[in-house]
């Protein structure tokens, strides 16, 4: 993935926000006294003439009232979704440097939670808290500074209830909603791993019995999580009910001075109803602050929750001043490399040695858990090595810096590859944004895929779904491989490009492949030998130890591992064969 820029905070549009909400409110209590004061004055029958700039002054309100809100709602929430496009951007690249050996700290489906859920909290934030908060804030203090000068005691009673209004009962309600808040945050995320485990894995479920289980599992989750969302409800209404009763009390309290006032002779009556108006409008907004404050509490925990994330140290840290590499073809060395998962008892790699020169192909095989993907995750700077080195025309990996190294350096497929859904031309431009048809032509043609996309109504406009579920094992494989050779790096990198495929496409596929690279120089991890005639040289490992090399022609001459596997492959192949025919 290559680095980019976040996107600046939009500080304008958040001032702009924040004044048209202020001056919504403000116009809206405005629009409330004034038209107070025009009904009760009307009622007393004076000339039109007295009456005519307050006519005038209500319709002017009503028409600033309507258009600072839709523009408070356009810039607020334009503000707010542009935040969350920077967080969005940050969450990525936070985790691409975390991939693979950082990211099992957090799992998949709480991963999804906190990349969907948790940033919208940042919108929330803005359109739910700030906002409505600077604007109570505002026309409180306002509003009750002008009731103080009709009548100080009614100002004074209107202070305390905005105080307790909007903040000692919101702070209360956000205090006793927090914990709660937080047990359903963490609730939701274990209900989305439980779902998407069973989503992703309901195949390998069935098939060991094991359905029943998980999915008595998620829905014990869904139980935690709804009866956590009653509690919360619960005590939200509470909260609501409590907040409407401060309100009523400070509406009423108002009204009471301001009727004794008026029996003492010190207001008139339409005073008072302009009093007594103008203060419900004004602690009618002390409502979303409530809210908002509610809300605060799990927005805390979501905002959190992305810093975990965006916080989370890689195995790899990049460098502080990188080192550049020179231009031209590279030699990728492995030099006495000793690799020691965090928390593992025994090296997945012990003393491996290799030097990829420049158009050289070498392939990687060996039993599963031999080592073979922590070679190519040293390679891409995923890992550290314990000992030895990784060097690129002698400098070391972690120093040239993974943003650097990847994708134009050394890049490739993994073995979880994912293709986004999409059209066929978006797919590809994984590997290249700025890449012109004729290069995803090329691309395709390289890795065998041409003839097959030419074929499809939509050619490269072909919608394809999610992880490419329609295609077939070859098909998405070659696609997936189109869109690394894209990327054009000099180094390339597979992780067994021809997992899921059946055993004659997988060999056509690994010729196919060791031809597409062309003058690049390619590791190739394989757990399939039929193909790899072609590679330069055959690496075996077992137990992270290199324990044979050499040619295919070599390797098959000699006892051991490769010859038994080779052997038992074509005896497979031709077992199967006849079936294959008659089907």
């Amino acid at each position: 993935m290559t680095s980019r820029s976040a996107p600046a905070l939009p500080r304008t549009r958040l001032v702009l926000a924040a004044l048209a909400t202020a001056l919504c409110e403000v116009s809206a209590v405005a629009l409330t006294g004034t038209a107070a004061w025009l009904i009760c004055r009307a009622f007393e029958q004076p000339p039109l003439a007295a009456l005519s700039v307050a006519v005038v002054a209500v319709r002017a309100l009503a028409i600033v009232r309507g258009t600072l809100r839709y523009g408070e709602r356009l810039a607020g929430h334009d503000a707010a979704l542009r935040i969350m496009e920077r967080v969005r951007g940050r969450f990525f690249d936070a985790l691409e440097p975390l991939s693979p050996a950082g990211r099992p700290a957090f799992r998949r489906g709480d991963l999804l939670t906190r990349l969907l859920a948790d940033v919208e909290a940042a919108q929330d934030l803005v359109v739910r808290v700030v906002l409505p908060g600077l604007a109570a804030l505002t026309v409180g203090a306002g509003v009750t500074a002008w009731v103080w000068l009709q009548l100080p005691a009614a100002g004074a009673a209107l202070g305390c209830g905005l105080l307790a209004g909007s903040v000692l009962l919101p702070v209360a309600a956000a205090a006793a909603l927090d914990r709660a808040r937080v047990r359903l945050v963490r609730a939701r995320g274990t209900l989305a791993v439980r779902s998407v485990d069973i989503i992703e894995g309901a195949e390998d479920l069935a098939v060991c019995g094991a359905s029943a289980a998980a999915t008595g599992r998620e829905r014990a989750a869904a139980r935690t999580v709804a009866r956590l969302e009653r509690s919360v409800a619960l005590r939200g209404a509470t909260a609501g009910a409590a907040g409407l009763l401060v309100r009523l009390v400070t509406t009423g309290a108002v009204a009471v001075l301001a009727a004794r006032a008026q029996d003492a002779g010190r207001l008139g009556p339409v005073t008072v109803a302009v009093l007594t108006l103008t203060a419900l409008a004004a602690v009618e907004t002390s409502a979303p602050v409530q809210a908002a404050a509610e809300r605060f509490g799990e927005l805390g925990h979501g905002l959190r929750r992305l810093r975990e994330v965006l916080r989370a140290r890689p195995p790899v840290p990049e460098p502080a001043h990188p080192l550049a590499v020179p231009a031209g073809p590279l030699t990728l060395e492995f030099d006495d490399v000793t690799v020691v998962p965090p928390g593992a008892s025994r090296a997945a790699l012990s003393g491996f040695g290799l030097s990829l020169a420049p158009g050289r192909k070498v392939a990687l095989v060996g039993p599963s858990g031999a080592g073979k993907s922590t070679v190519l995750a040293a390679a891409l700077g995923f890992v550290r090595p314990g000992a030895g080195r990784v060097t690129l025309n002698g400098v070391p990996v972690e120093r040239v810096g993974g943003r650097q190294l990847r994708p134009r350096l050394v890049c490739g497929l993994t073995q979880e590859h994912h293709v986004f859904a999409g059209t066929v031309r978006s797919v590809l431009r994984t590997g290249r944004p700025d890449a012109g048809d004729a290069e995803l032509w090329s691309a395709l043609a390289q890795a065998g895929a041409a003839a097959w996309i030419r074929a499809l109504p939509g050619g490269l406009d072909t919608e394809v779904r999610d992880d490419a579920a329609e295609l077939s094992g070859g098909q998405r494989q070659r696609l997936a491989l189109a869109a690394a050779l894209l990327a054009d790096p000099r180094v390339l990198v597979l992780d067994e490009p021809t997992e899921s495929v059946d055993p004659v496409t997988a060999g056509a596929l690994l010729r196919d492949t060791l031809a597409a690279a062309g003058d690049r120089s390619l590791l190739l991890v394989s757990h399939r030998l039929r193909g790899l005639e072609a590679a330069d040289e055959i690496v075996v490992l077992r137990a992270g130890h290199v324990v044979q090399r050499g040619s295919h022609t070599e390797l098959l001459a000699r006892e051991g591992y490769y010859r038994d596997q080779y052997t038992a492959e074509r005896e497979a192949e031709q077992r199967t064969a006849p079936a294959l025919t008659v089907g």
